[in-house]
């Protein structure tokens, strides 16, 4: 079968043909998701088939008349034609849904209904009220940060939200919820304890305790060996957690619970168990600060996950005669905005997505509570945020009601409920939805609401492997759990990616694989380019990486096009601190350009990886693999109100942030480059390094294309063309 010029695979023209009630396509990468929609239409148009007359099967038990229930089943069906005015497809954006309506008629001559699921609800509303509602032109993120800056005028608002940065940013889990050593240390390392000047500490009470002594101007050194040599055959040198040099106090913070009791995989000594033989060493301490007239503050476990941790600690250090000189807070808040986590980085974004997922469910800030009270672990944390949250909230209602006007979410709710009460009927018998895998529940209702009403035939397509916009409320659960939500359906896949090299579709599939929560999947690419599909580009200071980044595109074949691809709006800050690049903005395109003024054939753009899905090139370099909070994976942890907020939760390590990770390097026809920074990659560098060892090499020669390795000359390490001393490739740069 043949569509749009193109002959269908196999996989493609199964999944055409196939008339179940309910159908979800699995569709990878490159897949031509969009023909097969083209061809399940032109499918319908040209075939006709047997339908229930009805809406509902009920109708068979609720007849009364005198014929059998053979009859009643055998009159209950006709022969139903698809046609125009009875499909509906549905698209995530207004550019997607323009290009697929084009792309139909085209095909089968036909206007198709093709529309956004917002338009979708603009249309029923019109219909109902009789005139289009307003919609709002408020900027959720602008909004959130105007109300920030008055909000934070209130001494007690602002205390509120640093103490929220501060002690509740981190989902902190006490050792005791582990069972094994290296769980915990395993959480530790996706949730990492670091403070906001950048100090990783070993456990989520110390840093509790350095951070409200930054908070009070006490100066403190981490882990500081004590003042006496206290090496013997049992002990190393003692190094409390925590020392005031102004005042000559110690602080230790004991992993002990109410008990006494340490969890049971802790270390324990001949004869004794884990919880005596780490008493066994707070009581040496105890006696070694006596022996030496040394000031000993001690706190505990038990008192962090209590909520006592910080007035105890507060208590001991007044008594002791520490002075508490809390910063200003816009000293507090100008060291926040130095960091690469600033306020607006980090919390704007955080009170954008639980506001749209709020809205997305439908519920009011009292539901909210409600559901906040019944949690048993994270109450706190939760409550502290839905509390600075609730007076943006109101606010933003308030201006929609104020100025009569309605947002995206409020269009869908509002249509679902319309449907609901009858006020809208439709005459839909096959509704189609692309990019299934970022439905929403508020767009599953009104699928649901609409099916309640007037049944039709369900063909859904979507990738759970490219499910990235938890933050604008889709929910990976819909697809991942599609006969939850839509009863006995037919799961049908499609494998074979026209869009790059099976050398990357196997690169690719096994990183994805890596979480068991997502649908396998067999992808089949393109032979033709047998060269190992992914580079890294290592540079040993920031300001190197656009150098690395213009040797490499100096190589690259006449008029490629070029994707520079960050985890952040903000990676673009890199090339305009090099000469060789210039940026502009381009409004039409909605993204930015990069001129590479050595190679102006090169089509190089910029662009985040969560926008750069559904687009390609022929190069990608993906620019943010450092290992920090704002690197990639981020490991900005999502707060445990948003795990509340949807229906399904995937809990594996970085599950979304890998999903963008495999959206970013499936943009390459040819080839991806990783650009790293010394010693501190990121998690998934590493793990492609392992992976791929054999074939990985940290850059390709920009110059004849040989691999490059480490020398050493007369002045010292260098990189290399491994044709450097033979061949007489002269490429070379430092490490």
């Amino acid at each position: 079968m043949k569509v749009e010029n193109i002959e269908l695979d196999i996989q493609q023209t199964q999944a055409i043909a196939l008339n179940p009630r309910n159908h979800l396509v699995i569709a990878g990468a490159g897949t031509g998701k969009t023909t097969t929609i083209i061809g399940r239409i032109k499918h319908l148009l040209d075939s006709s088939f047997s339908v229930p007359f009805t809406d509902k099967w009920s109708f068979i038990t609720k007849t009364t008349d005198s014929c059998t229930l053979f009859d009643k089943i055998k009159f209950s069906f006709r022969k139903l034609k698809p046609t125009a005015s009875n499909i509906l497809v549905l698209s995530f954006t207004n550019v997607s849904a323009t290009e697929m309506s084009e792309r139909i008629e085209k095909e089968t001559g036909q206007p198709i209904e093709t529309s956004t699921f917002h338009k979708l609800g603009l249309n029923i509303i019109k219909e109902c009220e009789g005139k289009a509602p307003k919609i709002t032109g408020i900027n959720l993120p602008v909004f959130i940060k105007s109300q920030l800056k008055e909000l934070i005028k209130s001494p007690k608002y602002y205390h509120s939200l640093l103490s929220y940065i501060y002690y509740h940013s981190i989902v902190a889990k006490s050792r005791f919820e582990f069972d094994t050593k290296e769980k915990f240390e395993e959480y530790l390392n996706l949730n990492p304890p670091i403070t906001w000047e950048n100090q990783r500490l070993k456990s989520y009470g110390e840093l509790d305790i350095a951070n409200f002594l930054s908070l009070n101007n006490v100066r403190y050194e981490y882990e500081k060996p004590y003042k006496t040599d206290t090496r013997t055959g049992d002990f190393a040198q003692y190094k409390p957690d925590f020392y005031l040099p102004d005042y000559g106090i110690y602080i230790e913070y004991f992993a002990i619970n109410k008990n006494g009791e340490v969890p049971s995989y802790f270390n324990a000594r001949a004869g004794l168990t884990p919880s005596e033989t780490y008493k066994q060493g707070m009581q040496w301490k105890r006696q070694l600060h006596k022996k030496n007239g040394t000031k000993l503050i001690e706190c505990f476990s038990y008192e962090k996950f209590a909520n006592k941790l910080l007035p105890n600690l507060e208590t001991a250090l007044l008594s002791n005669g520490v002075v508490l000189k809390p910063k200003p807070l816009e000293t507090i808040a100008n060291e926040i905005a130095r960091t690469e986590n600033s306020i607006e980085d980090v919390f704007v974004d955080l009170i954008a997505t639980v506001i749209n997922l709020i809205k997305s469910n439908n519920y009011s800030i009292e539901q909210v509570q409600e559901l906040i009270s019944q949690e048993k672990y994270s109450q706190s944390a939760n409550t502290s945020l839905i509390n600075l949250i609730e007076p943006i909230f109101n606010a933003y209602q308030q201006a929609l009601t104020a100025n009569n006007e309605i947002d995206f979410n409020d269009m869908i709710n509002i249509a679902t409920h319309y449907v609901k009460e009858g006020r809208y009927k439709h005459n839909y018998k096959f509704v189609i939805v692309d990019e299934y895998q970022d439905i929403s529940k508020s767009r599953h209702n009104l699928l649901k609401a609409l099916r309640d009403q007037s049944d039709y035939f369900l063909f859904c397509v979507g990738d759970d492997w490219q499910s990235i916009y938890r933050f604008a409320g889709s929910d990976i659960g819909f697809i991942l759990d599609f006969e939850k939500y839509w009863s006995k359906s037919t799961i049908s896949k499609i494998e074979t990616t026209y869009r790059f090299s099976q050398n990357l579709t196997d690169v690719a599939s096994s990183f994805i694989m890596q979480n068991p929560n997502q649908v396998k999947k067999a992808m089949k690419g393109d032979d033709g380019n047998s060269t190992f599909p992914v580079g890294e580009l290592n540079a040993g200071y920031e300001k190197g990486l656009p150098q690395m980044l213009a040797e490499k595109l100096l190589g690259l074949p006449e008029n490629s096009s070029v994707f520079l691809l960050g985890r952040y709006n903000f990676d673009i800050k890199l090339f305009k601190q090099h000469s060789d690049f210039a940026t502009k903005y381009d409004r039409v395109a909605g993204n930015d350009k990069v001129c590479f003024k050595k190679r102006p054939d090169l089509d190089i753009v910029f662009l985040t990886a969560h926008r750069s899905k559904g687009l390609q090139a022929d190069y990608v370099f993906i620019l943010n693999n450092k290992d920090g909070r704002t690197g990639f994976p981020s490991k900005i942890q999502d707060a445990p109100i948003i795990e509340l907020l949807l229906e399904n939760s995937d809990q594996f390590p970085h599950a979304e942030e890998r999903r963008l990770f495999y959206v970013a390097i499936t943009r390459a026809r040819e080839k991806v480059f990783l650009l790293t920074l010394g010693e501190k990659p990121s998690e998934f560098v590493v793990e492609f390094r392992k992976a791929n060892k054999e074939k990985w090499i940290f850059e390709v020669c920009p110059i004849c294309g040989s691999k490059t390795k480490k020398y050493t000359g007369p002045y010292g390490e260098f990189i290399g063309c491994v044709k450097w001393a033979t061949d007489g490739c002269k490429y070379t740069r430092k490490p």
